[in-house]
């Protein structure tokens, strides 16, 4: 059966201190380790902080999301996609260290369609893989901007 609602927590750690690696959760950040992603923003002159609005399209679906907290312990934003889910996404730091942080990432999400539901389901079920993704796409930018040879291989 399909889930209308979902809650989801997964951790990961990124070879970098606090601050920049917040800054790869922003939308721009995320442009630097996730394919396709490409935020698109309505006030351009706002791209960050609380209120800050961008949308994203990806297949037939466009989701606009704002920015609901921005400080030095995470990010959070309310995301939703017409017809299909609504919620909130999560990144908060939960160990920090001078050249590493552990975040939790969390989506609280809400469908709003049976195919939203399907959607749901699916998301969950592959939830704990694409954060394993995220964690590996994240360490090979890292790498690639250091220099170093890839930490992570798939």
């Amino acid at each position: 059966m399909a889930s209308e609602t979902i809650c989801c927590s997964a951790e990961l750690t990124v070879d970098r201190p606090r601050a920049p690696t917040l800054a790869l959760f922003t939308a721009e950040g995320e442009r630097a380790w996730a394919p396709g992603w490409d935020p698109a923003f309505p006030a351009p002159e706002r791209t960050e902080g609380p209120g800050a609005v961008f949308v994203t399209a990806h297949a037939e679906q466009t989701t606009t999301w704002v920015m609901v907290d921005q400080d030095d312990r995470g990010v959070r934003y309310a995301r939703f996609t017409p017809g299909d889910t609504a919620g909130t996404v999560a990144v908060t730091v939960i160990a920090s260290e001078p050249t590493s942080t552990r975040v939790r990432v969390s989506y609280d999400l809400t469908a709003l369609s049976p195919d939203g539901a399907r959607r749901l389901t699916t998301f969950a079920d592959e939830f704990a893989a694409s954060i394993s993704h995220w964690e590996a796409a994240i360490a090979a930018v890292g790498d690639e901007l250091s220099g170093r040879p890839p930490s992570h291989t798939p």
